[in-house]
């Protein structure tokens, strides 16, 4: 074997030529673990590889070397000029880019190619090449800057050329200076997987056409290296013509997902079964607040390696269950764990206490690691875990402790919804514990048992193969409640008291927060709370709570003075219900084109008992609110229970989280009528 990999590595220099073997520093070295460097091929002698990096010089074993990349001249690199251009389709482009009038955009993509390729030996290569019209200064750099993905330990990618044509006709094309390969995720070096390549297109600027195209190579093709790429169509800029490309053998495993139903053309070539869609035209999108994922609303395609979800399940099982088996630590550890409890719930949280608590949250997601787990005695050692592997932990302690669970594998809500007829792995990049087929969790550090970041998502259940559904939690449980006790004195002083409690989200998010800063950062937050009630407020007190314990939710009080939170007019104070803020900006547009999605249920309640003045009469307040549509609720009440007494009270229910763009009407009205409400005065008369 090692003579083989010396021949073949003697090839690649004898392809060279004539060329010196002592190169620049842009040789990049794949080794047999997956790991890569960057810098300059010095020389191959029969046992060893040397590479120099800037770290110094590389003596590594021929057997441990895959193989290496020695950039050659690119595709097109003899071109200087337009006239010496003999690629159609950049011909084509340029002639559509000179017929262009002004614009406001900052660039147009002429031409957006994909090309995804399986061949007989199962070897797999993703093409994509971009041609780009650069029309105002604040593209020019958006333009030029790209950056292409893949997964080190079982691809190769690199640039097969990028270059521009400037509006003097003038072809520049990209040196090796101009590309940076490196770990999108550097630290910790476990999870170092996946590797970006940015280039930085030259000569980039107005009425410059830019053309560059990436391709990786996928040589480790099996079920839990799975094919699979998603395409969302539509963008910030315009896209005159776009081209989604699969060849394959003729009934290949490859399949297409396309959200629109569009149908491609077919045709065939020798063995080869080639689909093609174009797309034609498509605008800018429009900047609207609070969209969905890109997928859930713009067309969409999926190209993926097709099974049913219980033959996704079936594969991972194997190396799963290898996983999870038990060593020394984790039989002793559920022990000590579980020592004295009888329930099984006090058992999983005592578990999953454990987890959350001691197992540091490192890492990228499984779609931008790998599918296969690290083995949970490992996780366990080394006290740091990506999701995957936290979860894994959990689940193989569970197990241990004779509890009923199981991994789920999902498709978090920011990859938009999971697709359910279109069974694939890499539709799923996410991990829970299933806990008796009810409770979901995930070990996240400042998150308690039972409370989830991550809601309203599907996926598969790796013991079962059936997909399962994590429910978004009520809005009970993801609550902000504040309760405030205030007193307006005749010269307008206000003195005031909240008290605010939150659970959920909310509270994991502050409990993360208050344990990451220091006692002065943590009164400068304070202050910042005061002055969001006004900007004159006078900070008095102040106390955090529930930052420590993982079962406790934050709550938070602050006691403060606003002088002169009333104006005086005469023998009158006019002034607002202190806290009540609801701003009608993000309905501002008369209409909406893409959904609202607040990703999750919500409530909040507010509760303000204000002490008049001595002798105030109440001359005027708002009057009540309540409004309800199809997603939201919203009530606000004033009561005066005595002369002295002014009491309001508040709830606003987002009951479910996506808007349709036809819903927008009525959402707007009711944001609209509380904005109204807290713009309206209450008005004093002093005696």
């Amino acid at each position: 074997m090692k003579y083989q990999r010396l021949i073949a590595l003697v090839l690649i220099i004898a392809g060279l030529g004539c060329r010196s073997v002592v190169r620049t520093s842009h040789d990049v070295i794949y080794l047999t673990n997956g790991e890569e460097a960057i810098g300059s091929l010095e020389r191959i002698s029969e046992d060893s590889v040397w590479f120099k990096t800037e770290e110094g010089m590389l003596a590594l074993p021929v057997e441990d070397v895959a193989s290496i990349d020695l950039p050659q001249p690119r595709e097109g690199e003899e071109w200087q000029k337009v006239k010496d251009i003999n690629d159609p389709v950049l011909k084509q482009a340029l002639e559509i880019a000179a017929s262009i009038p002004p614009t406001d955009v900052r660039y147009i993509n002429l031409y957006v190619e994909h090309d995804f390729i399986l061949r007989e030996d199962r070897t797999f290569e993703h093409r994509q090449r971009v041609i780009r019209y650069v029309t105002a200064e604040s593209g020019k750099g958006q333009a030029a800057n790209n950056t292409w993905f893949y997964l080190a330990d079982r691809a190769h990618a690199k640039v097969d050329f990028a270059r521009s044509v400037n509006p003097e006709g003038i072809v520049t094309h990209i040196n090796e200076a101009a590309i940076n390969r490196t770990s999108r995720f550097p630290a910790p070096a476990e999870y170092s997987n996946l590797m970006q390549i940015q280039i930085a297109v030259p000569e980039s600027r107005v009425g410059s056409v830019l053309d560059f195209q990436f391709s990786t190579i996928q040589q480790v093709v099996d079920s839990v290296n799975p094919i699979s790429h998603e395409i969302v169509l539509g963008g910030a800029e315009p896209t005159v013509t776009e081209i989604i490309r699969l060849e394959q053998p003729a009934g290949g495993p490859l399949k297409v997902y396309a959200s629109d139903n569009s149908q491609p053309e077919r045709q065939t070539r020798g063995n080869s079964e080639i689909l093609t869609w174009i797309i034609q035209n498509q605008p800018p999108l429009r900047y609207e607040r609070m969209i969905p994922p890109d997928a859930d609303y713009l067309p969409h395609f999926i190209i993926a390696w097709q099974e049913n979800w219980h033959d996704v399940a079936a594969h991972l099982q194997g190396p799963y269950i290898l996983a999870i088996e038990p060593g020394e630590r984790i039989p002793a550890l559920v022990d000590s764990l579980t020592e004295g409890l009888e329930s099984s719930m006090a058992k999983a949280q005592a578990l999953y206490g454990f987890v959350a608590t001691s197992i540091r949250n490192v890492g990228p997601y499984m779609d931008n690691y790998s599918y296969l787990p690290t083995p949970a005695e490992e996780v366990l050692v080394r006290r740091f875990a990506n999701n995957l592997d936290r979860n894994m932990l959990l689940y193989a302690l569970m197990l241990e402790a004779g509890l009923e669970a199981d991994l789920v594998l999902l498709r978090t809500r920011s990859s938009g919804r999971l697709v359910p007829q279109f069974g694939t792995l890499g539709q799923l990049d996410y991990a829970m514990v299933l806990f008796e087929d009810e409770i979901f969790l995930d070990p996240v550090p400042d998150v308690p048992f039972g409370t989830l970041l991550e809601q309203d998502m599907m996926g598969v259940a790796l013991s079962s193969g059936k997909l399962k559904e994590v429910p978004l939690r009520a809005p009970s449980k993801e609550q902000t409640v504040t309760s405030s006790q205030a007193e307006l004195s005749k010269d307008g002083t206000l003195e005031l008291t909240v008290d605010v409690s939150l659970s959920g989200k909310g509270s994991a998010s502050w409990k993360g927060y208050l344990k990451s800063i220091t006692p002065a950062e943590q009164r400068q937050q304070a202050e910042g709370l005061a002055t969001s009630i006004h900007p004159n407020a006078n900070l008095l007190s102040y106390q955090f709570e529930g930052a420590d314990p993982l079962n406790e939710d934050v709550s938070y009080n602050l006691k403060m003075r606003v002088p002169d939170y009333a104006t005086k007019a005469g023998d009158y104070l006019i002034f607002y219900m202190p806290g009540v803020e609801h701003s009608a900006y993000e309905v501002g547009a008369t209409e909406r084109l893409y959904p609202i999605d607040r990703l999750k249920l919500s409530s909040d309640v507010l509760n303000i008992k204000l002490t008049l003045p001595s002798g105030a009469e109440l001359m005027y307040y708002p009057a009540d609110v309540s409004i309800t549509t199809d997603q939201d609720s919203y009530t606000a009440t004033f009561t005066q229970p005595s002369g002295q007494i002014l009491q309001f009270n508040e709830v606003a229910e987002v009951k479910e989280p996506l808007i349709p763009p036809q819903d927008y009407a009525p959402y707007k009205n009711l944001v609209e009528g509380m904005a109204r409400l807290s713009q309206e005065p209450i008005v004093l008369r002093l005696r």
